[in-house]
């Protein structure tokens, strides 16, 4: 449901305010995600076999256990195609349609057109393979040396679909923004010793979120002399959208503050 209920609503809120977007190209992106994701679990399962393999007191998934015997690494890869074509073809849909109603595949533009399709198709591939080897480095290393390499991760899990669409600067401090977030979230759960039980669960993400998406966004519309990129619907939908998913956060946030005088936890004993 995160997939969902998160990742894929703010890549619409990166995507689909800078292009005209239609509910075909939402369905579009939502195919590709499920490319993606096909490709990604692969880096979890290797995890699980990694740490099943060479840790004392492994912690695995509950996926791994009940289908590690029947699984096959070939298998997400072969779903991946078919969700990448699909996706491609859809964003494409246009183009498709054109090509079936006039019959004519191998003449003219529709020639044209579907080569610009297959070349999307082979660039989505190769950032697969790319985040595929990524996530093969990322889990060969320690735990310790993950900390730095989980960042190209989590720009490839926001910022990889810029290999296929484009984006405005709201949209792409949003992307920049998660990916600042999540790997925050990740240092200072290894820094706290990396167990399950220290994974930050009440960390008010949305809080931060917001604020450094704000902040950024803030400095860049500064430097640009460009107010219009603080003041417009898409800032108000993504505020509306931290505000919505995170109000505990910032509830929890706003709750805490108070003066110094009346806080105890802050006097020098």
């Amino acid at each position: 449901m995160s997939i969902l209920g998160e990742d894929f609503l703010i890549l619409l809120l990166a995507f689909s305010f800078a292009n005209f977007f239609t509910w075909s190209n939402v369905l579009g992106l939502f195919l590709l995600q499920v490319s993606f994701w096909c490709i990604y679990e692969i880096g979890y399962i290797e995890n699980d076999i990694l740490g099943e393999k060479f840790e004392d007191k492994a912690v695995l998934s509950y996926n791994y256990n009940s289908y590690k015997y029947s699984f096959q690494l070939w298998q997400p890869w072969v779903w991946a195609v078919v969700f990448s074509i699909l996706g491609i073809t859809v964003l494409h849909q246009e183009i498709a349609i054109e090509g079936v109603h006039l019959g004519v595949a191998i003449f003219g533009n529709a020639e044209r057109e579907l080569f610009q399709i297959s070349e999307s198709f082979l660039y989505w591939i190769a950032f697969l393979l790319i985040l595929r080897f990524l996530f093969h480095i990322y889990n060969q290393l320690n735990k310790q040396s993950r900390v730095w390499f989980y960042f190209l991760l989590q720009a490839c899990r926001y910022c990889g679909y810029l290999v296929l669409l484009t984006t405005n600067t709201v949209g792409l401090v949003l992307l920049i923004s998660k990916i600042l977030i999540r790997s925050m979230q990740y240092i200072l759960y290894r820094y706290m010793g990396g167990k399950n039980s220290d994974w930050l669960t009440d960390f008010p993400r949305y809080f931060f979120y917001l604020l450094i998406y704000l902040l950024i966004l803030g400095a860049i519309a500064a430097n640009e002399r460009d107010i219009s990129l603080l003041f417009n619907y898409q800032v108000l939908a993504i505020i509306a959208f931290c505000l919505f998913r995170g109000s505990k956060h910032f509830v929890k946030v706003f709750s805490q503050l108070m003066h110094v005088s009346k806080d105890g936890s802050n006097r020098i004993v």
